[in-house]
């Protein structure tokens, strides 16, 4: 298998699944420094998305699937948000200010999509092509992984995975059902809704290439270690399985 940072790949029983992770990491390059935050804030949920990378990889691995992940943090840019929605560069995240994003300007604005948002995409794209050309007249299908808080605004969520969609419900519904027969509560469209235009990555790159597409958000309680994060991915390869 040749494994990059952007994805992986074995030469056997390749995976018709191809995965992404918008929020995967917490890093900031050295200029920004910590955008003004405690390094406990960045590594905090509001910083990345905590544990979908760690499964992520786990179940590319073992699928043989390609894979690509973020490396910067989501406040640094959303890669998961249209390129001219305010939640781009978030101004404030869980009630907490991003000092660093005050008084963005557009050029900075423009900066950090050119630098750490489109470069992100352009993987993508190159990622789902080559898959497309390794299919064998397969379908080849997209998961964007990610995973939510337990609790929001004093709100507790009770859910352990989301499966969100928009044009592809009946994807959606497959997986959910083999993810509930390995007891796992399983809801559509929460904690937040595909049909509201919240999984922007997954869309922007299953209709540019005319594949499938769906997003998972796991509850990071679920994941915060990496023994759990491999069992949910164990649990999430045979779900996938079960889907076909």
């Amino acid at each position: 298998m040749r494994e990059t940072r952007e994805g992986g790949w074995r030469t056997s029983r390749e995976s018709r699944w191809v995965f992404t992770c918008e929020h995967a990491g917490y890093a900031l390059p050295r200029e920004y420094g910590t955008l003004g935050l405690a390094r406990e804030d960045l590594r905090d949920h509001i910083g990345w998305d905590i544990g979908a990378a760690a499964v992520m990889k786990e179940a590319a691995m073992r699928l043989g699937a390609p894979r690509v992940a973020s490396r910067y943090s989501r406040l640094l840019v959303d890669c998961n948000r249209e390129p001219h929605e305010d939640s781009l560069v978030p101004a404030e995240s869980d009630g907490r200010m991003i000092p660093g994003n005050a008084k963005l300007t557009k050029v900075e604005r423009r900066r950090r999509l050119a630098l750490y948002y489109e470069p992100y995409h352009d993987r993508i794209d190159s990622m789902v092509a080559r898959a497309r050309r390794r299919a064998d007249g397969r379908t080849v299908r997209l998961l964007s992984m990610h995973s939510f808080t337990p609790a929001m605004n004093g709100r507790p969520r009770r859910l352990d995975i989301g499966v969100l969609f928009d044009d592809h419900e009946t994807l959606a519904r497959r997986l959910g059902v083999a993810l509930k027969a390995r007891g796992f509560t399983v809801r559509y469209n929460q904690p937040y809704s595909g049909l509201d235009g919240l999984i922007y990555a997954a869309r922007r790159h299953g209709r540019a290439h005319g594949i499938p597409y769906v997003e998972l958000e796991i509850n990071n309680a679920l994941i915060r270690t990496e023994a759990t994060a491999r069992r949910i991915a164990h649990e999430l390869v045979a779900a996938l399985g079960d889907v076909g």
